[in-house]
């Protein structure tokens, strides 16, 4: 079974449960408040930024990452645009647990099994599928324009989202891996998925200080 078969079908509880999580049923109808829409992009600029690094550190001796990850496909600028449109100071942006929890599973990812980063990359490149239809409604629900600021994370490439995608398959079946290197790919996109469904889920019930 290639990559991407095992990805899809060892990942599939976790994203029809992201996809009825409360966080996101609010954000996918444009009922999310708007301060939670923000705050939400806060944590996910520290995501991108930490994973991204992390890439660009071990992209050139780790041949999965080099044969599938694209410059283009980094969402920390867009991220940073988006918050900037919102007037977030970026460098104010505090982690939730989730987040923390999260990034020190990245780092630690990328000191000891690199290739599990393609995996975290996996669920975050595969979720602009989705992000597309979810724009739409968020643009309306906050007065915004597709393709503009405040949506450029949820719709990065726009009507070339289907092109851009079907490249990263691509890529992504080319790419050699052993069984057990594959194990830490699914496993690292499952952690992904239920990082992300933590996040929400915090900032949903924000925790105690």
């Amino acid at each position: 079974m290639s990559i991407g078969d095992r990805l899809r079908k060892e990942t599939r509880d976790l994203h029809d449960a992201a996809e009825q999580h409360a966080f996101q049923r609010s954000l996918f109808k444009g009922t999310l408040p708007r301060e939670m829409y923000i705050a939400n992009l806060g944590q996910l600029y520290l995501v991108h930024k930490a994973l991204e690094a992390r890439i660009r550190e071990r992209i050139s001796d780790t041949p999965a990452l080099a044969g599938v990850v694209r410059e283009y496909q980094f969402q920390e600028p867009y991220l940073a645009e988006d918050l900037a449109h919102f007037g977030v100071d970026i460098g104010s942006i505090q982690p939730v647990p989730a987040t923390s929890a999260l990034i020190e599973k990245i780092e630690r990812a990328a000191e000891t099994a690199p290739v599990a980063l393609l995996g975290h990359h996996y669920v975050l490149e595969g979720s602009n599928n989705g992000s597309r239809y979810i724009a739409r409604n968020v643009a309306k629900a906050y007065g915004l324009s597709m393709g503009g600021p405040g949506l450029r994370y949820l719709d990065p490439y726009g009507e070339d989202q289907p092109a851009k995608w079907m490249e990263f398959k691509t890529d992504l079946l080319a790419v050699s891996l052993s069984e057990s290197e594959q194990d830490i790919v699914v496993s690292a996109a499952r952690e992904m998925f239920s990082a992300i469904a933590a996040i929400g889920g915090e900032l949903l019930e924000p925790q105690p200080a």
